[in-house]
């Protein structure tokens, strides 16, 4: 039996979606995204001076 035209569309959207879903947990793998997640929870309680903001010509202030 045939599948509707709207039942293939969405069977398109959601194998669109998971392929995508896919490519970008690769590439977070493939750059390191998932190496070292424990220390983000653990870097806003050291106490030290943040970096200072450059100024216009790409120098520190």
């Amino acid at each position: 039996m045939m599948m509707p035209l709207g039942l293939w569309v969405l069977v398109g959207w959601m194998i669109l979606v998971a392929a995508i879903g896919l490519a970008l947990l690769i590439w977070g793998w493939k750059n390191g995204q998932f190496h070292d997640v424990e220390s983000a929870k653990y870097a806003m309680l050291e106490d030290r001076e943040p970096a200072p903001w450059p100024d216009k010509n790409g120098g520190t202030s």
